[in-house]
C-alpha cells in the first residue's frame, strides 16, 4: 500500500478512536499516519497529525509528550508554510507548560504565538493567541499588563464572532478581572461568558467553563450560591461526556476548595488526601495547590507540624515552577503557622 494510502486509513481510524474517547489508540494511529507523511513529502498532513497528537497527549495530561510533540512541530522547516497552525501549536505548547508550571517560558512561548499571529494569523488565530498571552501573563502574576491584554482581547471579540468565540474571550477576561481584584467585572464578563457558551450545546466546554468559573469565584471570596452552582454543573457536564485527566483532578481540587471555605475542613482534607497521590509527578503546579490547601484545612484541624509541612512543601514546589504569587500565599501561610507556634 503507497504511503497516501497509509495516510488516509490511519487518519481515519484515529478519528474513529477520538470519537470513541479512544484517546490513547488515537495517539497510536496518529503516529502511524505522521510516519506515512514523512515517508510520502506530505507537509500538511505531518503537521496536522502532529499536532493531533500533541493535543490528544495534552487532553490526557501527558504535559511533558505534548511539550516535545509540538516543539518538534514548531521546529520543523514543514509547518512553516502553515502560519495559522504555527501559532496554535505555540498556544498549545504554552498552555502545556503552564500545566506543567513552567510559567517564564510558557510566557515567552506565548508572547511568541502572539507576534506570529498578528503578523500572519487569521482572526481565530489572533484570538486563540491573545487568549494565551493574557492567561500566561496572569498565571506568571503581571496583572497589570494581563488586564490591559484582556481589555485589548474584549476589543478584538466585538462584532461578527460566533457565539463560542464571543464566550471564550469573555471567560478569560473575566478570570483576569478576578484575579486582578475587580470582581465586579469579573462577575460580569463571566455572566456574558455563561449566556454565550451555554447557547452552542458544547457540553464539555459548558462544564469547563464552570470549573473555571468556580475557581475564580473562590478565589476572589465569593461564597454564594452560584459558585455551588457552578461546582455542580461542571462535575455532572464533565462527568457525561468526560475531560482531560487534569480538568477532572482541578475539578476535585476545586469542590474541596469550597469545602474548606464553607467551613468543612475535614472532608475538604478527606478529598484532598487522593488527589495529593495522584498529583505527585506529573502535575506539579496542582500538587503545589493541593498541598497549599492541605496547609490550610490541617491548620484549622489543629494539626499545626502537618500544616507547616505542608505549606513549606507548596511553596518549594510554587517557587521552583516560577508561580511566585502561589509562592508568596503559601509563605504567608507558612509565617502565620511560626508565630502561632511561638
Amino acid at each position: 500500500m503507497d504511503s497516501k494510502k497509509v495516510f488516509i486509513l490511519n487518519e481515519y481510524r484515529a478519528q474513529q478512536a477520538q470519537e470513541r474517547r479512544d484517546y490513547v489508540e488515537a495517539i497510536e494511529y496518529s503516529h502511524c499516519a505522521v510516519q506515512a507523511a514523512v515517508e510520502g513529502n506530505d507537509d500538511w498532513g505531518y503537521c496536522r497529525m502532529m499536532f493531533n497528537v500533541a493535543t490528544l497527549q495534552y487532553e490526557l495530561g501527558y504535559l511533558d509528550e505534548s511539550a516535545v510533540t509540538t516543539r518538534a512541530l514548531v521546529a520543523s522547516d514543514a509547518v512553516a508554510s502553515y502560519p495559522d497552525l504555527q501559532a496554535k501549536a505555540k498556544v498549545l505548547l504554552s498552555r502545556a507548560l503552564q500545566n506543567k508550571g513552567d510559567m517564564e517560558a510558557a510566557l515567552s512561548v506565548a508572547l511568541d504565538a502572539s507576534e506570529e499571529a498578528d503578523d500572519h494569523g487569521s482572526l481565530e488565530v489572533r484570538l486563540s493567541s491573545q487568549h494565551g498571552l493574557v492567561a500566561a501573563l496572569a498565571e506568571e502574576g503581571d496583572l497589570e499588563a494581563a488586564w490591559k491584554e484582556a481589555l485589548n482581547l474584549s476589543e478584538m471579540a466585538r462584532g461578527d464572532c460566533s457565539p463560542k468565540v464571543a464566550g471564550l474571550a469573555n471567560w478569560t477576561i473575566g478570570n483576569v478581572g478576578f484575579m486582578a481584584g475587580k470582581d465586579r467585572e469579573g462577575v460580569k464578563y463571566h455572566q456574558l461568558a455563561s449566556q454565550a457558551l451555554a447557547s452552542i450545546n458544547d457540553v464539555t466546554q459548558w462544564g469547563l467553563f464552570n470549573k473555571a468559573s468556580a475557581h475564580m469565584r473562590l478565589f476572589a471570596g465569593l461564597l454564594e450560591s452560584d459558585t455551588l452552582e457552578c461546582i455542580e454543573r461542571a462535575e455532572v457536564a464533565l462527568g457525561i461526556t468526560g475531560a482531560g485527566e487534569s480538568d477532572l483532578l482541578e475539578l476535585e481540587i476545586t469542590r474541596a476548595w469550597w469545602e474548606l471555605e464553607t467551613g468543612n475542613p475535614n472532608k475538604a482534607d478527606e478529598l484532598l488526601i487522593p488527589i495529593e497521590a495522584k498529583v505527585a509527578g506529573p502535575y506539579p503546579f496542582l500538587l503545589g495547590r493541593t498541598l497549599q490547601l492541605r496547609a490550610r484545612c490541617l491548620d484549622a484541624l489543629g494539626q499545626e507540624a502537618a500544616a507547616m509541612e505542608c505549606a513549606q512543601k507548596s511553596e518549594r514546589i510554587f517557587t521552583e515552577v516560577g508561580a511566585e504569587v502561589l509562592a508568596a500565599d503559601s509563605r504567608k501561610i507558612r509565617d502565620a503557622l511560626g508565630q502561632s507556634a511561638r
